[in-house]
């Protein structure tokens, strides 16, 4: 029977700080898995993953920044034109 991989996080998983809104960058693979995952999560625990995989962590860490800059990060914590609210 086959072990299950272990989850490698990235030493450039950080909390980080844009405009005053506070945000979780997520950085993991799985063990001898090729690239890297990128996750952002929100304060309120809402969590944005990225489809594609990135070929090193620092790249990752990169786009998360520089996506929620353009963005803005009020509007990229809101989910800006991404979000389809549920129907009440």
């Amino acid at each position: 029977m086959e072990r299950e991989p272990n989850l490698v996080i990235s030493s450039a998983s950080r909390r980080i700080v844009e405009d005053g809104v506070p945000f979780k960058v997520d950085i993991y693979k799985l063990e001898g898995g090729d690239g890297w995952s990128l996750e952002v999560v929100t304060e309120d625990g809402t969590s944005i993953v990225w489809d594609d995989l990135f070929e090193d962590d620092r790249a990752a860490f990169e786009e998360a920044t520089k996506t929620i800059r353009s963005e803005g990060a009020v509007a990229f914590a809101n989910g800006g034109s991404n979000v389809i609210p549920f129907k009440r």
